[in-house]
């Protein structure tokens, strides 16, 4: 049997079974009324129109819309990028303005003398118990100087301006330990215990 008969046979074999199949439908079909026959054919093509629209939803509709999401997902993550470029471009212009102010420090500056000298301005040096500087390990081309202090029985108000004056300095010195303890005999005193950091050219 050659390929096209199998292929005849086959189909005369669908034929028939879909014939046995909608005999049943079309003898049920035939006993309606005209009016009967007319609201089958409309449900009919209601079926249709309803099994169409689901093949066009599912072969078009719902990969326009996955494509649609993935092209708002990109562009979500493109303005995410855009903005954190921004910010490194931002970052970097920081950190060479910084650096060139570092460049600029001078090679004999002294923190002791400066927090010396903020304290004088403050007018609360006198009050100064303990002053002890220490070496940190160098960042870098940067080293780090560490000064501890001890402030005993100064007002709020001049310990207020002596810690902004350190944080307003030109130079680049950071607060990085602050205690304040109000002292049990004058609750008008507080004893002052900070640690003061400068970075600074090697």
């Amino acid at each position: 049997m050659t390929r096209g008969e199998i292929f005849k046979e086959a189909r005369e074999r669908v034929r028939t079974q879909s014939d046995t199949l909608l005999r049943p439908l079309r003898v049920a079909y035939e006993r309606l009324t005209p009016r009967e026959k007319r609201l089958v054919r409309i449900l009919a093509s209601l079926v249709a129109g309803i099994v169409l629209w689901q093949g066009v939803t599912w072969l078009f509709w719902d990969p326009y819309q996955a494509r649609k999401a993935e092209l708002a997902d990109l562009r979500d993550e493109t303005l995410k990028v855009a903005s954190l470029a921004r910010e490194i471009e931002s970052s970097r212009a920081l950190i060479q303005t910084q650096a060139q102010r570092l460049a600029r420090e001078e090679r004999g500056f002294s923190l002791i003398a400066t927090l010396e000298e903020e304290a004088d301005r403050a007018h609360i040096k006198s009050r100064i118990t303990r002053m002890t500087p220490r070496s940190l390990p160098p960042e870098g081309a940067y080293r780090i100087a560490m000064v501890s202090l001890e402030i005993d029985s100064v007002d709020l108000p001049h310990a207020l301006f002596f810690l902004a004056r350190i944080q307003r300095s030109p130079h680049f010195i950071r607060v990085t330990r602050l205690s304040m303890k109000r002292r049990f005999n004058d609750h008008s005193k507080i004893d002052l215990s900070l640690d003061v950091e400068a970075v600074q050219p090697s």
